[in-house]
Parts: structure tokens; C-alpha cells; sequence
């Protein structure tokens, strides 16, 4: 499943931005980014992605065998109706109802949960993307930058030239590596080299005197 179809149940968060023109008498620059894509393909969405996929595949596995369960005491139930007593029969139903309980409980639960993991992946990257963002135009002189995967925006035409979503894409990435490159380490201090000692003095000669 797409991230895009996972995150849009928690609602499309809407970014307009207002950027003061760098000359009054300049035309408004006006720009347009999709705030859920951005989300989706930066590097941290997808990993977040991967993430709620892995929880999200656990849990449906784990609602499916439930499921069965119920599916099967059902079955048992229709099939032995005839031969069970009534107490068995009785003890039977109970526990399809008991185990459908706990179904509904845990569907509910589940519902709960993944919404708050959305909800928190949301927050999460758009905390940090909406301050890149005005950054960004800031720099590239918009007076505007509208949101165009939110549906109270309303755009009927975008001009693809006024698509900031890949330029915030990679700059949020860049942002990210950055900020979990490790510092280089610090260069060993060189050692001082050893002092030199002093050049041995050759042995004094001496001459014999010759004896008269």
C-alpha cells in the first residue's frame, strides 16, 4: 500500500505560506507544492512508511486468525446443531459471542492505533518541513507557496514550472543526512619527535713521544 492511500485517512494538511516580495513594485511570485507527496517521498517518509507497513501487515495477520476462529466455531455450531446437548450448545455460542467481542475490540483498537502512528509520522515530518519550506522561499523571492494536496485549495491549473515539491524534496533529505552524519573525528595530536642525541666525540689520539 502506497503511503499516500495510508496517510491520507488522517487528512491533508494545508501550507500557504506568505513571504514578503523582495520589491513592492514586483509582481507576486507565486508558488505550488504537494505537502503529502513531499511527505511520502522524502526519505523519511518512505522508511516511516516501511515501518507502519510491517506493524500494519502484523496486526492484519493477527485480526485474520481471530476471524477464522470465530468462522470456524460457527461452522461447528451449524453442523453439530443437531447432535450437541444443549449445554454444549449453549457453552458453544458463548464463545463465538465472546470471541466476536474481543474481534470488534481489537479492530477497534487497531483502527486507534494506526491513525496515531499516521498522525505522528504527519506531525513529525511536517513540523520539520514547514520551516525548510519557508525558508525556501525566502530565498527563491516567493510571496506565495500554496499546498496542492489540499482539498479547501482548489486549484483548477498548475503550471508545472511552479512545482516546488522536488527542489523541498531534496533539500529536506540533505537537511536530514546532515544532521545524522557523525563529526569527523578529530585528528591525533602529532608526537613530538624524539630529541636528537649528541653526536659521540671521536676518541682523542695520542702520539707516542719516541724515547731518546
Amino acid at each position: 500500500m502506497h503511503m499516500r492511500r495510508i496517510l491520507v485517512l488522517a487528512g491533508i494538511v494545508a501550507l500557504a505560506l506568505s513571504v514578503a516580495a523582495a520589491a513592492q513594485t514586483s509582481p507576486p511570485k507565486i508558488g505550488v507544492m504537494n505537502v503529502l507527496r513531499a511527505i511520502v517521498e522524502c526519505s523519511e517518509g518512505k522508511q516511516a512508511n516501511e515501518e507502519f507497513q510491517k506493524k500494519f501487515e502484523a496486526k492484519r495477520d493477527e485480526l485474520s486468525r481471530k476471524q477464522k476462529e470465530i468462522e470456524t466455531l460457527q461452522q461447528q455450531l451449524k453442523s453439530q446443531a443437531a447432535t450437541l446437548n444443549e449445554e454444549a450448545g449453549a457453552a458453544l455460542a458463548r464463545s463465538i459471542e465472546a470471541k466476536t467481542t474481543d474481534l470488534k475490540r481489537s479492530q477497534e483498537d487497531a483502527e486507534k492505533e494506526f491513525n496515531e502512528l499516521r498522525n505522528q509520522v504527519f506531525n513529525r515530518i511536517g513540523s520539520k518541513l514547514a520551516p525548510l519550506v519557508q525558508q525556501y522561499a525566502k530565498e527563491k523571492n516567493f510571496t506565495l507557496v500554496l499546498d496542492s494536496s489540499s482539498q479547501t485549495t482548489q486549484l483548477t491549473y498548475v503550471d508545472p514550472a511552479t512545482d516546488i515539491t522536488d527542489d523541498v524534496v531534496k533539500r529536506y533529505d540533505a537537511m536530514q543526512v546532515s544532521s545524522t552524519s557523525p563529526a569527523p573525528a578529530a585528528k591525533p595530536a602529532t608526537a613530538a619527535p624524539p630529541p636528537r642525541a649528541p653526536a659521540a666525540k671521536p676518541p682523542a689520539t695520542t702520539t707516542a713521544t719516541p724515547k731518546k
